[in-house]
């Protein structure tokens, strides 16, 4: 009789040790999932970052410009607020301003190590972000411009787009 009791500990024992394997294992695979997703998702969050701030760069150089006109006007008494921004596509530069484009193959951004700055200069590093810039008129104002700016890139095979849209007023008539 004595024997028959300890055949059922044991075996008693072994099934729970395999529970508690299996309860392990499960929470160390878990675990491993996550930490595989997170840094999957790492790149794809640091370049929708990184189009965010490409987005607001081209509505702020088209704002400097709108800007600019505004001082040029105080100061010569000549020209519009909206001299240089025509309707069309576009793509943008520090060094030549707006630049008029007809294929979005021409906008693509190299990255220079340099400066830490993205620009059309193809001296630098080829990336994937593209970045248009959309100035249309509003039908029926002739003092507010839309302007639209697109940025798409790929990131492990898979294409994004970011939109950003602003409404530039003339809020200086002279």
């Amino acid at each position: 009789m004595k024997s028959k009791i300890n055949f059922h500990l044991s075996a008693f024992t072994l099934v729970e040790a395999l529970i508690a394997m299996s309860i392990l294992i499960i929470g160390i695979i878990s675990s491993f999932i996550l930490v595989t997703r997170a840094l999957y998702n790492t790149s794809i969050i640091q370049d929708r970052l990184t189009a965010s701030f490409l987005a607001q760069e081209g509505l702020e150089l088209v704002r400097e410009i709108r800007d600019s006109n505004y001082i040029n006007r105080i100061n010569n008494s000549t020209g519009n607020w909206n001299d240089g921004l025509q309707p069309g596509t576009y793509r943008i530069s520090f060094e030549n301003g707006l630049e008029k484009i007809t294929d979005l193959s021409e906008a693509t951004l190299y990255f220079h190590d340099d400066t830490g700055l993205f620009n059309y200069d193809s001296s630098g590093v080829l990336t994937s972000f593209k970045r248009q810039i959309q100035i249309d008129p509003i039908p029926g104002s002739d003092h507010e411009l839309r302007i639209t700016v697109t940025v798409s890139w790929q990131t492990k095979g898979i294409n994004y787009s970011l939109q950003a849209e602003d409404h530039l007023f003339d809020w200086l008539p002279l």
